[in-house]
């Protein structure tokens, strides 16, 4: 999600993971659990300021030119047409939109679009419940190359990305997102992220 974190922009140069920053999110999914789900893990969350849903792609377009988000997250499902034409008729209005797409194992190859900023795996269940316990505090202490790492998941960059952003091999940048799965008791990139907005790491 490059609106939330961007070494390109002057003042996120530093990589400080403490900035505060109030990002505004559109989560699009036709499916109501799969919106309403990621919406409800991200509003209150440090660092998230404005949550909004759209259901089609007229809402998803009619919404952003209203009130333009940093990030806009768009659920896509096998042989399911909807979220790639969703992405592209946002972007054909609002080319500069980042734009991450995210769906389950064997969803990338139909839901690569021009201009979006990237692709997250998830699996299905992956936003947990409110009332689910959060993962022990020992745990939630992340190094601050780990934070890196995270951010990079954040923007939608794959390992081989990550690592020549940080100057590390790619089998390198594996190793620390098992690390970092393991310490926040998540399975992939998309839940380590959501996580990482709760628990404040994305801020």
């Amino acid at each position: 999600m490059e609106a939330v974190f961007d070494p390109r922009n002057e003042r996120d140069r530093d990589r400080s993971p403490e900035r505060t920053v109030a990002v505004a999110i559109v989560v699009y999914a036709d499916r109501p659990s799969t919106r309403h789900g990621i919406a409800r893990s991200l509003r209150g969350a440090p660092g998230i300021g404005r949550v909004e849903c759209a259901a089609t792609a007229e809402e998803l377009v009619r919404g952003y030119m209203r009130a333009p988000a940093d990030v806009v997250l768009v659920a896509v499902r096998p042989d399911e047409p909807t979220g790639p034409a969703a992405a592209a008729a946002l972007l054909s209005v609002a080319p500069d939109a980042a734009v991450i797409m995210f769906g389950s194992f064997g969803t990338t190859a139909g839901a690569l679009v021009p201009g979006i900023g990237g692709f997250l795996q998830k699996y299905d269940g992956l936003y947990p419940e409110p009332a689910t316990a959060p993962p022990d505090a020992e745990l939630l202490r992340l190094s601050e190359r780990e934070l890196q790492i995270l951010w990079g998941m954040a923007q939608g960059k794959r390992n081989v990305q990550i690592g020549a952003d940080l100057e590390l091999s790619e089998d390198s940048v594996k190793t620390h997102c098992k690390r970092i799965f393991r310490k926040l008791g998540v399975h992939d990139r998309a839940e380590a992220v959501a996580i990482g907005f709760r628990a404040g790491f994305l801020s």
